[in-house]
C-alpha cells in the first residue's frame, strides 16, 4: 500500500508542531514585526565548553537548540533556549516589541508567552547569561530557586508554556548548561559550515539510542535534528537554490526513513543509514558553495531580507 505524499513542511520539520536557534518564516509570522535582528542571525558567541563530554551534554546541547520543548507562541515562532541565551551568553539584541523595553530585555510574565504566566504587569527582565551557571546556588530574578534543574524545569513549564519535561531531558540541559564556561564573549559569525558541523555532532548524538534500540528516544532525537536541518533550509530561501535545498530535503527524508527502520526493528539497517547519511553531510555536495553567495548565510542578502515588508 502506497503512503500519502509527504509536504515539505513536514517533511523539514517546520510545522507548528514540529521543529538554530530562532526560525526565520516562523518568526515573521509568529513575532511582532521588528523582532528579527542581523545582529542575532547573523553571529553568535564562540560556545566553549568545558572538556569531558557525554551522551547528556550532546542531547542538552540539542535540546537547547530546539524548540520542541517549549510550547505556545515560542515553539510556533521556532524560538528555543538558544534565541535568548546564545551559546550559553545572554543575547544582548534579543528584542520583541510590546515585551521589551529595550534590546537584551523581555517580559516572560506576558499572556504571549504563557496564558497561564500572565501577571499583569509590563516587566522586561535582563536576559541572564548561563555562563558559569554550575557554580551558583540561586536562580531567577528573584533568587528564590535553589536547584538549576528546578529552574529549568520552571522556564520551560511556567514561562513558555511547555510540556512538563521528563527526567532524561532535565538531566541533559542541567548537564550542559554546566559546561558553559564562565568565558569572555568572542562574537562569531553564522556559517553554514558551523551549522553543517553541529548536525554531525547531533547524527552522533543519535547513534546512542540506536545502539540501545530505543525507538522513542531515536525518534525523540531525529525530529529535533530534522527541525535543525530546517532552519538551515530557511537559509536558502531562493527558489533558484535548487541544489541545495534539495540536499538538505534529502537528508531529512534520510532521517525518516531511518526511523521507519526503528519503528520495524530493523536496528542494523537503521545503524547504517546513519553511517550513511553522516558521510554525506560530512562531504556535502558542491552545490552548496555555488549558492552560498545567494543564502542568507550572506549578511548583506540577509539585511536585505529583513528589510523586506511581511506580507
Amino acid at each position: 500500500m502506497r503512503r500519502p505524499a509527504i509536504t515539505l513542511a513536514l517533511l523539514l520539520g517546520l510545522t507548528a508542531d514540529g521543529a538554530e536557534a530562532q526560525s526565520l518564516s516562523g518568526a515573521r509570522e509568529w513575532l511582532p514585526p521588528g523582532s528579527l535582528s542581523l545582529e542575532t542571525l547573523s553571529q553568535r558567541p564562540d560556545e566553549r565548553l568545558e572538556d569531558g563530554h557525554n551522551f547528556y551534554v550532546a542531547f542538552g546541547r540539542l535540546a537547547f537548540r530546539s524548540p520542541d520543548i517549549l510550547g505556545g507562541t515560542a515553539r510556533k515562532a521556532g524560538l528555543s533556549c538558544q534565541a535568548c541565551h546564545a551559546n550559553g551568553f545572554a543575547t544582548h539584541a534579543f528584542f520583541i516589541p510590546g515585551l521589551s523595553d529595550r534590546p537584551g530585555r523581555i517580559d516572560v510574565t506576558n499572556a504571549f508567552w504563557h496564558l497561564r504566566g500572565e501577571d499583569g504587569i509590563n516587566n522586561p527582565l535582563k536576559i541572564p547569561s548561563l555562563r558559569g551557571v554550575k557554580t551558583k546556588d540561586r536562580f531567577g530574578h528573584d533568587a528564590r530557586t535553589t536547584s538549576l534543574r528546578d529552574f529549568t524545569r520552571r522556564v520551560i513549564v511556567m514561562e513558555f508554556a511547555g510540556d512538563e519535561p521528563d527526567g532524561l531531558l532535565l538531566d541533559a540541559l542541567v548537564a550542559y548548561q554546566e559546561k558553559l564556561q564562565p568565558i569572555t564573549e568572542t562574537l562569531q559569525p553564522v556559517t553554514l559550515q558551523q551549522d553543517l558541523t553541529d548536525i554531525l555532532d547531533h547524527l552522533d548524538t543519535l547513534r546512542v539510542p540506536l545502539a540501545e534500540e530505543n525507538a522513542a528516544l531515536s525518534g525523540r532525537i531525529a525530529t529535533m535534528i530534522r527541525g535543525q536541518l530546517g532552519f538551515i533550509h530557511e537559509r536558502f530561501a531562493d527558489q533558484d537554490l535548487r541544489g541545495s535545498r534539495s540536499a538538505l530535503e534529502e537528508w531529512s527524508r534520510q532521517l525518516m526513513g531511518i526511523l521507519q527502520l526503528t519503528e520495524d526493528g530493523r536496528w542494523p539497517e537503521a545503524r547504517q543509514r546513519l553511517a550513511d547519511l553522516r558521510a554525506a553531510i560530512a562531504t556535502p555536495p558542491a552545490a552548496f558553495a555555488a549558492d552560498l553567495s545567494r543564502s542568507l548565510y550572506n549578511r548583506e542578502r540577509l539585511a536585505a531580507w529583513l528589510s523586506k515588508p511581511v506580507r
